[in-house]
């Protein structure tokens, strides 16, 4: 079955035209996106029971936490944040598309 066949019978199925399928499906993929991205922030933060990522580097700097693997963690969680930002700006986008 192809694509453009299987996205006509969801949308009659769901009850959406394609085009709003498409979009509240895209949505949810982001709402996933975000939650696990957020779930993978906060496990780092939790691990050295600070807030941001400036409060892991704060304490590798101060000698509180070692090195090794706190800033490869520091560098993950700037990543995540990075892209915790994109994925918002997606969602923002849609929903203002809507």
């Amino acid at each position: 079955m192809s694509a453009s066949t299987l996205m006509r019978d969801v949308s009659m199925l769901v009850g959406l035209s394609e085009e709003n399928l498409l979009r509240e499906s895209m949505a949810a993929y982001l709402r996933e996106k975000k939650r696990s991205l957020m779930a993978e922030k906060f496990e780092i933060l939790s691990r050295y029971q600070v807030t941001s990522a400036e409060g892991i580097k704060k304490r590798i700097e101060e000698g509180e936490i070692h090195d090794h693997p706190a800033w490869e963690d520091y560098i993950e969680l700037t990543n995540l944040i990075e892209e915790l930002q994109r994925t918002e700006d997606a969602i923002r986008s849609l929903a203002e598309a809507a």
